[in-house]
């Protein structure tokens, strides 16, 4: 019986997101997603043609017999080449792949850090981020093997081969703006020395086989408007912003915030994999393009807080905030998903609080 209790959650978790899925199933099963901008990259790469919109939608066209106007490769010209097997095959077969690694780096994370955290099988089984992601044909699944295997490096004390697993996460360097501070600040030289040198060796990769000019016109493409999504769906400040309707001085004031928290626990905490998980949060929250497939980074943070701290609150709010709830608010469009950044505004707070607790504890001497 008490087996039957502990899976009860984690059936019914999976039985309502496989509901979810069954409502996309027409798209997700014909691949009709941001797949093919990954598919369309590999097919381009080492062509003059692997940024130029013309280009990509003249793929699209070919292998899915349609226009998709607003995809459009907009990765690094490394991670195209590192795609390059999967043109090799067909769409649908190379999609199957991509589906399936997607899937495994879920269940491995999963199964890897449940032991820690008991209650991370459920949160997972009900995630709207893995469950956007899968269906949305997206990469960030591969966020958690990436994320979890540079954790489990850094306890095991291998550090230069954790970062050099951690420059992986350039194929999204926007939502790890933070952990490049981190690595400075707490002076983790051999962990940057790796991601420095991953990224250096990546860069080059890059430039071998897309070509110099492959730098500039990645960052050209990053300035397209066809790949922006509605800004009142990010769940983060600039999509909060946009719902206030606010203008840009109060997202620089509120960027401005996030910066002063995370330079405050920095100085205060000296637990990397608190403060990891403490930058994760940051990133999320200043990353200018973002969409709820990108939530589900707050999983590692949730393993981490479990770690690391026994905070009440800040543990329910961070459990709180992987439930469907804040994403299906994301997803409902303003005013709702103001909710979504405002929760992150209250995890960050906490962050903070549980940095200043123990630098209380520490200057305040013992009664003994």
């Amino acid at each position: 019986m008490k087996a039957v209790l502990n899976w009860f959650p984690i059936a019914a978790g999976l039985i309502f997101l496989l509901s979810l899925a069954y409502l996309q199933r027409d798209r997700a099963w014909r691949g009709e997603n941001d797949f093919v901008q990954l598919y369309t990259g590999a097919t381009l790469v080492g062509t003059p043609g692997l940024y130029s919109r013309a280009e990509n939608l003249a793929v699209v066209q070919q292998v899915l017999g349609l226009q998709m106007e607003s995809v459009v490769y907009t990765r690094p010209p490394f991670y195209a080449a590192l795609l390059k097997p999967l043109a090799l095959l067909p769409y649908r077969a190379a999609y199957a792949v991509f589906s399936l690694a997607s899937i495994a780096s879920v269940i491995w994370f999963v199964v890897r850090f449940s032991r820690e955290c008991p209650s991370l099988p459920i949160f997972m089984a009900m995630s709207i981020p893995v469950l956007t992601a899968i269906c949305g044909g997206q990469d960030t699944p591969f966020l958690l093997a990436i994320l979890g295997a540079s954790l489990l490096l850094t306890r095991s004390d291998r550090d230069f081969l954790a970062g050099l697993v951690l420059s992986l996460v350039a194929i999204k360097f926007h939502l790890f703006l933070f952990v490049p501070l981190l690595l400075l600040v707490k002076k983790r030289w051999w962990i940057l020395g790796g991601a420095t040198t991953g990224s250096l060796a990546l860069t080059g990769l890059g430039i071998c086989v897309a070509g110099v000019d492959s730098i500039l016109n990645y960052a050209n493409v990053l300035h397209d408007p066809w790949i922006n999504f509605s800004a009142t769906m990010m769940p983060n400040l600039h999509g909060l912003v946009t719902v206030l309707q606010a203008g840009p001085t109060l997202e620089m004031f509120l960027v401005a915030l996030v910066l002063a928290a995370i330079s405050w626990m920095l100085w205060s905490s000296s637990n990397y994999e608190f403060l990891f998980a403490a930058s994760l949060v940051c990133g999320l929250l200043v990353s200018f393009h973002s969409g709820v497939a990108d939530e589900i980074i707050l999983l590692p943070v949730f393993v981490s807080v479990v770690k690391t701290t026994s905070m009440p609150s800040l543990r329910v709010v961070t459990a709180l905030i992987l439930t469907p709830i804040p994403s299906l608010l994301v997803l409902a469009d303003a005013p709702y998903s103001a909710f979504f950044p405002v929760m992150l505004l209250l995890l960050l707070g906490l962050f903070c609080a549980e940095c200043a607790t123990g630098f209380k504890r520490v200057l305040m001497p013992s009664r003994s």
